[in-house]
């Protein structure tokens, strides 16, 4: 498939997050059909729909390119007009698997024996399939992760820090509240704090 064949096909296949074993299964035939090693590797809390990311390589790869299979809700599918292809995901990031896929091909076309492609379930909520990956690398010197990013080169990404933070207090009767301690106000200093320290 040329590249705008080859993203309608996958925004037409419905991988809301959570429901991406359509999308990862028609990636591993497609890329088995290409004589790359495709390997489908299970998201331990995917549960009972077997949700699992999509690692192939032709070689040992220096470089991955990278991006993710999941799309927010609602499904709907793909259209063009003479400019555009419109559909859930065609920016994000079904268009960029596509250009990924056709990239290996490429590759693989000239002879090249070192590169790698992941595609991973659950980006657009709580990121499984990314720490499933990290959980389980691979290996590459490199990754290249496709994200919609304006046309323009990013050498970093956003990233999270989740806290569970925890303060205790005294209980008392709410007639004598001077004889406890608030916990709740010692959170509310703590959150002062953390509001007031300087981010990128």
């Amino acid at each position: 498939m040329q590249l705008f064949e080859l993203t309608r096909a996958l925004v037409d296949i419905e991988s809301v997050t959570g429901n991406e074993s359509g999308c990862a299964g028609f990636l591993r035939d497609y890329l088995a059909e290409r004589k790359l090693e495709v390997e489908l590797v299970p998201v331990a809390d995917a549960g009972a729909g077997g949700r699992a990311n999509v690692f192939a390589v032709c070689g040992t790869p220096d470089v991955v390119l990278s991006t993710h299979l999941d799309t927010v809700p609602p499904f709907f599918p793909a259209r063009e007009d003479s400019d555009f292809i419109y559909g859930r995901g065609a920016c994000d990031a079904k268009g960029i698997i596509a250009s990924e896929v056709v990239a290996a091909e490429r590759l693989l076309g000239e002879g090249a024996r070192d590169f790698g492609l992941l595609f991973l379930v659950g980006e657009e909520t709580l990121s499984d399939g990314a720490r499933a990956a990290n959980a389980a690398p691979r290996g590459s010197k490199y990754i290249i992760n496709g994200e919609p990013t304006d046309n323009k080169l990013a050498i970093g990404t956003k990233g999270i820090l989740r806290l569970d933070v925890r303060t205790r207090g005294k209980m008392a009767h709410s007639a004598y509240p001077q004889l406890g301690e608030s916990a709740i106000e010692k959170l509310l200093d703590v959150l002062a704090e953390v509001r007031r320290l300087p981010l990128p």
